[in-house]
């Protein structure tokens, strides 16, 4: 399973609408690229999207990548095998995730 979320610049004046197509309450500083296939079939979701946006993006992708660790370690966990590493990993990305997201800009 793969997932993503790419973030990239525009021209503000020629490539993007007024309103985050995501919320349409507020302009958007960012054009995104959503990827998922987390049902097996792949899924696409290209847009603009505002600050907050973006941060609810990433989290929905951190959230489906904890999910799919969980998943992963209960398996290992059930056939007895060690899951430190899975844990040691999932840590990582959410301490990751907290800093960026809590950083003042």
């Amino acid at each position: 399973m793969h997932n993503s979320v790419l973030f990239t610049t525009f021209d503000p004046l020629r490539d993007a609408p007024e309103m985050c197509s995501v919320c349409s309450l507020r302009p958007p500083i960012f054009h995104f690229e959503f990827e998922t296939d987390e049902d097996g079939e792949p899924q696409t979701i290209k847009g603009f999207c505002c600050e907050p946006c973006a941060t609810r993006l990433l989290k929905t992708l951190e959230c489906t990548e904890s999910r799919e660790w969980a998943e992963e370690a209960a398996a290992l966990a059930a056939e007895d095998q060690d899951t430190a590493e899975f844990r040691k990993r999932l840590e990582s990305l959410r301490a990751l995730l907290v800093s960026e997201l809590t950083r003042p800009a």
